[in-house]
């Protein structure tokens, strides 16, 4: 019988060679496997089920190898596809667009029942109001003109794992987070830092403003200014707001009823401190909206904050659509390599679609997923052809699919 194969798609193949990898034909080949694969699998993504979407006759034990114990790093191929996606970022944007970068932190939860993975902690699920089983991780994610891209990541353990190497290697969320900004570099002038309540600590937005950057982010209801000189929380000076005196601000789609207050907050010396709310009688769970740029308006601290909402939709599609927590895989080594490929694939999704929005009526991810899995089928039905011409069987075509008559 001929040895017939699922053909590739050729712009996952000519994306991985642009980033020039040093490593052999065979594990960039492996990678094409893993990025086609985790594109193109629908429902659970296990390594077994990515691989059989491209790679007729291999077992599971191929993509376990590349991800276990082939040698490359996947710290070096984060590091090449982010400095290409800046560069690609950059040739294609204004000079005077403002960028976001935007930090936050993710749960990949997993059974209780689950015992041999690594890293593995109870750690508190904001979404869910409880502790989860999971690994979690801090990542960052670019905004840009119609660019919305996936950074970087950090895996977050706590101080018991590193046992007598804490002092040196343990580093808390803000930590990791500070870590994130410091490794990104901007590629226009103008960039600010979009955070949830959980990464507005004084510490955290010092440290961003050293690096330039002003940060926009909502704060806990706790938190304590100092209005007319006298130390209250956000939460208790709202009390003494009347609607007279909000203003009425859109932003985007939204309508908010602001009151906006400027002055010193924890290491701060001056911030913006907006109170939101949603309803014209002020009824409505409050929101505070901090920037540490005083010279934005209400209405450009709104719009811009609203660009905090990429990082979720990236969460969603990660993890949705592209397998992100549902790796089977025990070593820590396995799985970052394993959301590396993860992180890959969504930023070949992403550079594809901004290059091919207007061509292609690519709105969003999920029509440049939904795009390759055409292209995958038509990719079945050449093979399928191909394996009739050459006298193959129909039995024999469905075992190569790996696919039950």
């Amino acid at each position: 019988m001929p040895e017939i194969i699922i053909e590739q798609s050729q712009e996952v193949i000519n994306y991985i060679n642009m980033l020039k990898l040093p490593y052999s034909e065979a594990l960039r080949n492996h990678m094409v496997h893993m990025v086609s694969g985790i594109i193109t699998t629908e429902g659970n993504k296990n390594v077994s089920a990515i691989y059989s979407k491209h790679t007729c006759n291999r077992d599971r034990s191929c993509g376990s190898r590349f991800l276990g114990e082939y040698k490359w790093s996947n710290e070096y191929v984060d590091h090449k596809r982010i400095k290409h996606s800046l560069n690609m970022v950059r040739n294609n944007v204004a000079e005077g667009d403002v960028g976001f970068l935007i930090i936050d932190d993710s749960l990949s939860k997993k059974d209780k029942s689950t015992k041999n993975i690594e890293g593995l902690d109870y750690h508190h699920s904001h979404s869910d109001g409880e502790t989860m089983w999971s690994h979690c991780v801090v990542t960052s994610h670019y905004k840009i003109s119609e660019y919305s891209l996936p950074l970087d990541y950090k895996l977050y353990l706590r101080k018991q794992s590193f046992g007598n190497k804490a002092k040196k290697n343990f580093k808390n969320k803000q930590e990791l987070a500070m870590q994130l900004i410091d490794e990104f570099t901007p590629v226009t002038e103008t960039t600010y830092l979009l955070v949830d309540a959980w990464y507005t600590s004084g510490k955290l937005m010092l440290h961003a403003l050293k690096r330039g950057y002003h940060t926009i982010g909502r704060i806990k209801s706790n938190r304590v200014i100092y209005p007319g000189g006298i130390k209250t929380s956000v939460k208790e000076f709202s009390t003494f707001i009347s609607k007279d005196e909000t203003s009425l601000v859109t932003a985007g789609d939204d309508t908010y009823y602001v009151y906006r207050h400027e002055g010193k907050i924890n290491d701060l010396e001056n911030a913006v401190i907006l109170f939101c709310w949603s309803k014209s009688d002020l009824s409505d769970k409050l929101a505070f909206i901090l920037s540490t740029d005083v010279s934005l308006t209400t209405s450009e601290i709104l719009l811009y904050y609203q660009n905090r909402w990429n990082i979720e939709v990236s969460y969603r599609y990660q993890k949705n659509s592209l397998g992100f927590d549902e790796y089977q895989l025990e070593s820590l080594t396995s799985i970052k390599r394993f959301w590396s490929m993860v992180f890959i694939t969504y930023t070949f999704l992403e550079l594809f679609r901004v290059s091919n929005k207007k061509s292609l009526k690519l709105q969003n991810l999920g029509d440049t997923i939904g795009y390759f899995r055409k292209q995958y089928l038509v990719s079945i039905a050449k093979f399928a052809y191909t394996c009739a011409v050459n006298g193959v069987s129909v039995d024999a075509v469905i075992t190569k699919l790996g696919i039950a008559a």
